[in-house]
């Protein structure tokens, strides 16, 4: 890939050419197509969408439709499976809600495990049925036991819901082993693609979850906006998420009928910007091509993991052999927020702290980990100036 290139897209980089950006698994930079879309929406084509008889209204109403069917063809599925809500996390919100009031019982079990994000853990503690979590065990390189699935599945398993890439340690899971199994138990399966999504190509067609969730911000689009991928059985099972316009069939005073379909879940006006503007981001991606992304990506983890491992007193968290590129680190003496502090002075920016794992903080006995995580525009000098910057700052604070 020509990278000079890439980075010219990034607009951020115009006024502060020398950042090294190195957190795109907390959210991406913003590529300029993304920008210039949702700027135009706002400028000259904004209404409301789905309700006006008007040519605005009607147009808008097309790109906002045309985007969905963008998000699923790049997802392989239908266009009728894919919700629009605020973010990943009100995905998995509206996916337990959902199970909450109509689907699990007391007694019932979820299979989680340690690697999964507070947004894939909190939302199925707040069920108001008495059901249990089964957590997956992992290894000290960051990967899922997989062996001790089937012994942790029973009657009572009612859903399984893992993370497709940890943000931690970038460890990918292997959902032809799960899948296997939840197929042969008939147990629904739910992904956070949170990870995953912005760095490599998404089949759901071959995944065949029966929920797929990421973020938009995190695909250099917008913030604000999140896709669920579900499918049909919940969707024509499931009740209204919430209530308001769009989502109804008919309305009385005293009762209301609701909409069939993904209309079911999109109640009140929708990010309608953020769609149009990450209509652009997939555009984006497929130009550039997820592969290529992920495979560059990886060969600058690659060499910083080289460099980081002769660096003395440091501790790498999650070793795996299939993982995206995140690094994360310890160094003894050192606490993670002052080293991200002293970065950011020689403009670089890392993130510090448990990254919402506290579960896997607690597995591997620490507070929390520096964190690395590349993006496409990327490069090796960004990798040696991180490191050289390092290096510096050790010998200062030690």
């Amino acid at each position: 890939m020509n990278i000079t290139e890439i980075k010219s897209k990034f607009p951020v980089f115009k006024k502060n050419s020398n950042l090294v950006f190195l957190d795109t698994a907390a959210s991406s930079l913003k590529v300029d197509q993304m920008i210039n879309a949702t700027n135009n929406c706002y400028t000259n084509q904004y209404a409301n969408i789905h309700r006006g008889n008007y040519e605005l209204s009607s147009k808008l109403t097309k790109y906002f439709e045309d985007a969905r069917v963008k998000v699923a063809d790049y997802l392989n599925v239908s266009s009728k499976n894919i919700i629009f809500v605020k973010s990943a996390t009100e995905g998995i919100n509206l996916v337990s809600s959902a199970m909450s009031s109509s689907y699990f019982k007391d007694g019932d079990e979820i299979v989680l495990s340690y690697l999964e994000h507070h947004a894939n853990l909190i939302p199925w503690h707040l069920v108001n049925k008495n059901i249990k979590i089964v957590p997956l065990n992992i290894n000290l390189k960051g990967e899922i036991l997989y062996n001790e699935l089937k012994d942790k599945i029973n009657s009572k398993t009612k859903l399984i819901s893992l993370t497709h890439m940890s943000n931690v340690t970038g460890s990918i899971t292997d959902f032809e082993k799960v899948r296997e199994l939840s197929k042969n138990y008939n147990i629904p399966l739910l992904i956070d693609g949170c990870q995953y999504a912005p760095h490599k190509k998404v089949d759901l067609k071959e995944l065949d979850p029966d929920f797929y969730v990421f973020s938009a911000h995190k695909i250099y689009g917008p913030s604000g906006l999140g896709v669920l991928y579900m499918k049909d059985r919940w969707i024509d099972s499931f009740p209204p998420y919430q209530g308001g316009g769009q989502m109804i069939n008919d309305v009385d005073i005293e009762s209301s009928s609701y909409a069939d379909g993904y209309e079911k879940f999109e109640a009140g006006t929708p990010p309608i910007a953020p769609v149009i503007g990450f209509s652009s981001s997939i555009d984006f991606m497929k130009q550039t091509g997820p592969d290529e992304i992920y495979n560059h990506e990886m060969q600058l983890h690659d060499n910083a993991l080289e460099k980081l491992k002769k660096i003395n007193n440091i501790n790498i968290y999650g070793t795996s052999k299939n993982k995206g590129a995140i690094i994360s680190f310890s160094i003894n003496g050192i606490h993670n927020s002052d080293l991200g502090a002293m970065l950011d002075k020689k403009n670089i920016a890392i993130r510090t702290g448990h990254h919402c794992c506290q579960p896997l903080m607690k597995f591997y006995k620490i507070s929390g980990t520096s964190r690395v995580s590349f993006g496409v525009y990327n490069t090796f000098e960004d990798v040696d100036y991180f490191v050289d910057s390092l290096e510096e700052i050790i010998k200062i604070l030690q």
